[in-house]
């Protein structure tokens, strides 16, 4: 996981050479709504809620796709599939790396619309 970029390069290419308004736009919008997500992921882990956990993780990859966040993606996939095993320590690890790659992602978004 580590080879691959923040945020994929291509995409991020393919999108900041014609669309960088809306790019700039969609990034906002990820800042402003996904650590909402990014704690009541954390919320449901602690509870032990491992369905709610599992469906939070599954929304949250598809945004983490749309934005060309191909880590933030992965790390959800791999939290959404210990969710739905019941594998409590799996999951809090992989809520760990999900975490830091959200705050890699966030300092990168940030970085760009400013």
């Amino acid at each position: 996981m580590e080879n691959i970029e923040v945020i994929n390069k291509d995409w991020l290419a393919s999108m900041a050479s014609t669309k960088k308004e809306f790019l700039t736009k969609l990034f906002a919008v990820f800042l402003r709504d996904e650590p909402a997500r990014v704690i009541k992921i954390r919320e449901a882990f602690e509870a032990g809620q491992m369905d709610e956990l599992k469906y939070l993780a599954h929304s949250l990859k598809g945004a983490a796709a749309t934005m060309g966040a191909d880590r933030v993606r992965e790390a959800c996939l791999r939290l959404e599939y210990s969710a739905r095993d019941g594998d409590k320590e799996l999951s809090k690890k992989n809520l760990h790396v999900l975490e830091d790659e959200m705050k890699l992602v966030y300092d990168f978004m940030s970085e760009f619309i400013q």
